[in-house]
């Protein structure tokens, strides 16, 4: 079972790129697993997620990493059990830093696991150009991820795209920027998965 964490701040298109992920992995015949961080609104459709043939769990807890050892680890073995997914996507809240989780659930040593490389989704229009304007939670993501994809780039101009991109490259220069597409096609799709 491969695992796939992603994390990035509200609204900058987790649920959404989960989705065009499942669908497409979905298509070749693999079976998807989600865990998402409860504390509010869950946006996954349930028809979507029936007639993909998604299993869910949901951690209701308000830190990710609080509960790791009870929720992520008991709900990644549940899927595991109940349903066998070939991958299992964890949704993180936007004050979780995916790389932490990763390393705390490479330090779990669970059976048959693969971690797949970390990834933060950065809102193109929103974000700060500037690492002094950003919380402690997007320059920590950042500074941690393998992959940062720089999402939502259909609504921004390229100067700003540009300088979003040089920004998350000085703060962190060993991970894979990624710009994304409007329309999510294969091989980008399997660029987040490698």
């Amino acid at each position: 079972m491969k695992v796939s964490i992603i994390g990035g701040a509200t609204d900058s298109g987790k649920t959404t790129i989960i989705l065009d992920l499942a669908k497409y992995l979905n298509s070749g015949g693999e079976k998807i697993g989600v865990i998402v961080q409860e504390t509010g609104e869950v946006d996954y459709d349930e028809k979507t997620l029936s007639e993909l043939g998604i299993a869910t769990k949901e951690v209701n807890s308000v830190c990710i990493p609080c509960s790791l050892d009870t929720d992520i680890r008991s709900n990644l073995l549940m899927l595991q059990k109940e349903f066998a997914p070939d991958i299992v996507f964890i949704e993180t809240e936007e004050t979780v830093l995916p790389h932490k989780l990763k390393t705390d659930l490479e330090r779990m040593e669970l059976e048959q696991t693969e971690l797949l490389p970390a990834i933060v989704l950065v809102n193109s229009p929103e974000y700060e150009t500037e690492d002094d304007q950003l919380t402690e939670y997007e320059k920590k993501q950042v500074e941690g991820a393998d992959i940062i994809c720089i999402n939502k780039t259909w609504l921004d101009t390229k100067e700003h795209i540009s300088a979003v991109k040089t920004l998350v490259q000085e703060l962190n220069p060993e991970a894979r920027v990624l710009e994304s597409p409007e329309v999510r096609d294969e091989a980008f799709l399997k660029m987040l998965l490698e």
